[in-house]
């Protein structure tokens, strides 16, 4: 059996903490039967989880159990649990590029409970964000090589390229999802290339789960920085006063102006997420080419503008 990726790991470990309340004595077996794993893993997963704690990591902000043979007894409640969750920006940012992908919205109850858990200043993007989110997209298809991730299945997949005209069927190993500039990638061990490569999501025509399993990589070293070379690049006035993050605004080239403002080049794949980005801020950025992309601004505010209550 290959080793367990260290998301799931991760995912295991966070959903043992609900069944360690202080004074209760748990069977492993119990608890392996819940996680849907083996005792051995379990009692790995206790032993890495009394590690574990809050700052500033003394003995009495640690998770405090003892773990027998068959059994795991719990001396203290887990620290920091009776703390509301807050998330910080980057946090809020990593979750938004997900919850967009899955078409969700702003009364939707997951995005309430986003809300419940950002500060103050993270909440006014949150809000804004989603006001200006896109239409489902490629929900389907995350959704199936996200649950092909998680089982270590093979898929399936029909992409076009950059350079063909027909997409062409591979078979390749899911390792990862993650969001560059507003566009989603599968990161994947192709069969066809023998190598690990990584494909757009929105190139992805068919995607079908296999059967066929695979082992994760050890230790995986991969890294996404999308193909900047042939795409558009948008140019932005930043306003006097108003600052952008660098990780925000990947590969962006700032110039300061005698008035204060900056000007911005910013190679972009997804005309979409820029005039979100740019209508987040609410005036403070404008773009001044392509002319494409400020019709796409114009027709997003105006969409946004038409749906507040008059």
């Amino acid at each position: 059996m290959g080793r367990i990726p260290s998301s799931l790991r991760a995912r295991r470990m966070l959903a043992l903490i609900p069944y360690l309340r202080r004074g209760a004595t748990v069977r492993i077996s119990d608890l392996a039967a819940t996680l849907g794993t083996t005792a051995e893993e379990v009692t790995e997963l206790l032993g890495d989880l009394v590690m574990c704690g809050v700052p500033p990591f003394s003995p009495d902000a640690l998770i405090d159990l003892d773990v027998q043979a068959d059994s795991v007894t719990v001396l203290a409640d887990p620290p920091a649990l009776d703390r509301p969750l807050r998330l910080t920006h980057a946090e809020l940012r990593a979750l938004l590029a997900a919850i967009e992908t899955a078409g969700v919205g702003a009364d939707d109850p997951l995005a309430r409970k986003l809300a419940d858990a950002a500060d103050s200043a993270s909440l006014e993007h949150l809000a804004r964000s989603l006001r200006a989110h896109p239409e489902v997209g490629a929900a389907e298809i995350y959704s199936l090589l996200a649950d092909a991730i998680e089982s270590s299945c093979k898929v399936r997949i029909a992409y076009l390229s950059a350079r063909e005209t027909e997409p062409r069927s591979r078979v390749v190993r899911p390792l990862e999802l993650v969001n560059r500039n507003g566009v989603w990638y599968l990161v994947a061990f192709c069969e066809s290339a023998d190598g690990e490569r990584t494909f757009r999501l929105d190139r992805i025509h068919n995607a079908e789960q296999l059967d066929e399993r695979f082992s994760h990589p050890v230790d995986p070293s991969r890294s996404v920085v999308p193909e900047l070379a042939g795409v558009p690049t948008a140019v932005l006035r930043v306003a006097p006063g108003y600052s952008i993050d660098n990780r925000d605004w990947p590969g962006a080239e700032v110039e300061p102006q005698q008035d204060g403002s900056l000007r911005v080049r910013l190679p972009f794949a997804s005309p979409h997420w820029v005039a979100r980005e740019v209508c987040s801020a609410l005036g403070a950025i404008e773009v001044l080419e392509p002319d494409e992309l400020r019709a796409e601004v114009r027709e997003m505010a105006e969409r946004l503008l038409s749906e507040l209550p008059s």
